[in-house]
């Protein structure tokens, strides 16, 4: 086979100053285990920013069964399969508070299940307001109740009443609804609103089959052996040809319009990515984020077409909502501002990776932090405002064009009120930091410093009390890729003993590489589809 060539890169414009898009804050730091006192009960004569009437809380029931989970797993020198955890205790959060389920559900039929590859908590607080987006990892290590040690996106094919089940056992949260939508439903999605704009902090590179649905055979991946029927295009597949490939080519960290299946390339992209399945839940929560920009900025149009568009992606969508509680939450829509949308993720709590006799690459998350850290993570303080965070300015000092609106993008996961982003004054060798301060009481400088990398010699003392309280001037040692390795709060234990030869290895939920179709060819060989070039965001 002849290799082909990479696509030729596409320049990226540099953004509008104006008008920078508005990114996520960052998870809150790991907390040490500790007493949590129960959060403030809102003014019940307050009206709540968010009406939520239509939507009641659910309480989930954990079945009554012993603690056992005989699964035939061998145990090993690193954790235990057969012993059973406690469950984790429950997550205070204020009353009103309903949370939901955001489900990305692999129903390729050859993998006998509905596995869900992407699992987001939406934690809606009408009185903050907030919105809390918890992502959980597919491969997170979970105790089934009544059932057995799995990973966490396998509970989903069991039934909603076990995951929801699985959810309150091993993290102590109570799911009122959920919502799962397929690859077809997301394709669709992001199509009908004209395609949506993501933000990549690293460049990106994966080759998938042409058809989402369509999974590899493990013999002879890259080509088809079996006659299929493309299910979006209806072409005909014939045995000994080619596989048909998409490819989705981030060429440089920057902002791009994705339509429906580069979309879902992006959320599902995972081998040969840095920080494997922990940094994919990051991308899977920008695909949200921007579905919700999205569908906010056309919400007139939206709600006008809600019953058409519901009837449309009914097939796709499996959710136990009520269409007037979709509809409640749709008229809303314009409230779930970006300041009020607050990201969170499970590697906060600290996490151990470990590969597993007959279950595969896992994340087995320290329990005893769970608690802690989501009473802190998932409730937001009744006085938040939005873009109430220390305000700063952004200049781009490199010679990349978006590299300014990835460095507020960084800034604004952890919580920074970016006020301004435009070209600096020429070109800076390294990343500075000006300090308009004058007290170092809450100086933000520390966290700064080891958010972009700042040595001491550059941070530049200039104190003014007008205007923002640091300028950040992203110079050529910037690196917005920041997730080139797992994060540190993730342990790495290396491979254990084989199992037992001739063990049965029961059904867990791991994808198998490449052969499950989500990525054929990682390497750069395989020549990209026209269709697949991700648009550069104007």
């Amino acid at each position: 086979m002849v290799a082909n060539a990479l696509p030729t890169p596409v320049v990226i414009p540099p953004p509008t100053a104006t008008a920078p898009p508005t990114l996520r804050p960052s998870a809150t730091p790991r907390p040490a285990p500790t007493n949590t006192p129960i959060p403030p009960t809102p003014d019940p004569t307050a009206t709540p920013a968010i009406e939520l009437g239509a939507l009641v809380g659910n309480d989930v029931v954990l079945p009554n069964v012993p603690l056992t989970a005989a699964t035939g797993i061998t145990p090993t020198a690193f954790f235990s399969l057969t012993e059973v955890p406690p469950p984790v205790a429950p997550v205070r959060l204020r009353a009103g508070v309903i949370n939901i389920a955001l489900l990305g559900v692999d129903t390729r039929p050859v993998k006998k299940g509905a596995l869900t590859d992407v699992i987001i908590i939406a934690s809606i607080d009408p009185h903050a307001p907030a919105v809390t987006l918890l992502s959980i990892p597919r491969d997170t290590l979970v105790y089934v109740p009544n059932r057995r040690m799995a990973k966490v996106n396998t509970a989903f094919a069991v039934g909603p009443d076990v995951f929801k089940q699985t959810i309150k056992y091993n993290f102590g949260l109570n799911v009122d609804y959920y919502a799962a939508i397929n690859f077809a439903g997301l394709v669709n999605a992001v199509n009908a609103l004209g395609g949506i704009q993501v933000i990549a902090t690293c460049p990106l590179y994966q080759v998938f089959p042409k058809d989402p649905y369509y999974v590899a055979d493990p013999v002879t991946p890259l080509t088809v052996t079996l006659p299929y029927t493309d299910s979006f295009t209806g072409e005909v597949w014939q045995p000994g040809q080619p596989v048909p490939t998409q490819t989705i080519y981030l060429p440089r960290p920057g902002i791009y319009t994705l339509n429906g299946m580069q979309a879902l390339a992006y959320a599902r992209a995972r081998y040969g990515m840095p920080g494997g399945d922990v940094d994919r839940t990051r991308r899977a929560q920008r695909v949200v984020r921007a579905l919700l920009h999205k569908a906010r900025s056309d919400g007139l149009i939206m709600i006008a077409r809600l019953p058409t568009l519901l009837e449309q992606f009914a097939r796709h969508l499996k959710t136990d909502l009520t269409f007037d509680q979709i509809l409640s939450l749709a008229a809303q829509v314009d409230r779930f501002d970006d300041g009020i949308i607050r990201s969170r993720y499970l590697d906060g709590v600290g996490m151990t990776s470990v590969t597993l006799p007959g279950v595969g690459a896992v994340l087995i998350p320290d329990r005893d932090n769970i608690t802690p850290y989501l009473q802190m993570a998932m409730n937001a303080p009744l006085n938040q405002q939005a873009g109430g965070g220390v305000p700063v300015e952004v200049w781009n000092g490199t010679r990349q064009p978006d590299f300014g609106v990835v460095a507020a993008d960084r800034l604004r996961e952890l919580g920074f009120n970016v006020v301004s982003i435009q070209d600096a004054d020429g070109v800076y060798s390294r990343t500075q930091v000006i300090d308009f301060t004058t007290t170092a009481k809450g100086s933000a400088i520390p966290l700064l410093q080891r958010a972009l990398g700042v040595r001491p010699e550059n941070v530049i003392a200039q104190p003014n009390p007008e205007g923002p309280r640091y300028r950040i001037i992203a110079g050529q040692d910037f690196d917005p890729c920041y997730y080139k390795t797992t994060p540190a709060s993730v342990r790495f234990v290396p491979l254990p003993a084989r199992p037992t030869p001739g063990q049965d290895a029961p059904p867990n939920g791991d994808a198998q590489a490449p052969a499950d179709g989500n990525a054929l060819n990682p390497t750069p060989a395989t020549q990209p589809t026209a269709e697949a070039a991700p648009t550069p965001a104007p």
